[in-house]
């Protein structure tokens, strides 16, 4: 339970804690912007907290263990595709914005060393030499150490951004 917990959280957090660094670093000499910043943050959480309650709350009520069967069971059968097609759409939005920050995250780490790569270059390497090879694992248990590992440093990026 423990490794679907720490997957979860990662995956549930994200990639919106990779760029929060560059979002601040951008409004840097605006003072003003944090309050509004943290109010928009605040709601954003508090909204999503709500769905994740009303989707446990509708899962008890029908019965059902998946957004599929709440769906059938609440709505109809005839238009159960709905919630698998958002859960493909949400995950290609997710890859996109991965693929955004690693690639301008790489790009800048490998000029900072004086190699001039792309971040279209950078991308595709790191897709080819990394993600493709994880993407192929079946069984994804083995990542719960470094989904572990990168909660903490979500925590690191936390503090260091207070």
């Amino acid at each position: 339970m423990s490794n679907e917990m720490f997957n979860m959280i990662k995956a549930v957090v994200g990639v919106g804690v990779l760029s929060l660094p560059a979002g601040i670093a951008a409004f840097g000499d605006a003072p003003s912007a944090v309050i509004p910043a943290a109010i928009l943050i605040a709601t954003i959480g508090a909204i999503a907290a709500y769905n994740f309650s009303l989707l446990g709350r509708l899962c008890a009520i029908t019965g059902a263990t998946s957004y599929r069967g709440a769906w059938e069971e609440s709505v109809g059968e005839s238009t159960a595709w709905i919630p698998g097609m958002s859960c493909v759409l949400k995950t290609f939005f997710a890859v996109l914005a991965y693929s955004m920050v690693l690639g301008d995250t790489f790009s800048a780490l490998f000029k900072t060393v004086g190699l001039p790569v792309s971040r279209e270059v950078a991308l595709i390497g790191l897709t080819v030499v990394v993600l493709l090879p994880l993407c192929l694992l079946k069984d994804l248990s083995s990542l719960a150490p470094f989904s572990l590992a990168g909660i903490a440093a979500m925590g690191y990026t936390v503090v260091a951004m207070a």
